[in-house]
């Protein structure tokens, strides 16, 4: 019986997660929070060339 309700509730779990997924047209988040990465790499270059251009002076 417990075993059951368990199976139950991870299958709405994951239609529920599915649904907000995939359904919820949240693309424009998602694309922001894939770019995350790359945006943190832009500052440390710009600085480590400013670094580099008051070593090379």
């Amino acid at each position: 019986m417990t075993s059951g309700i368990i199976t139950a509730f991870a299958m709405l779990a994951f239609i529920g997660i599915t649904i907000w997924v995939f359904l919820l047209k949240r693309k424009e988040d998602f694309d922001e929070q894939a770019n995350l990465p790359l945006d943190d790499d832009e500052p440390m270059k710009s600085e480590e060339s400013e670094t580099n251009k008051e070593t090379s002076s």
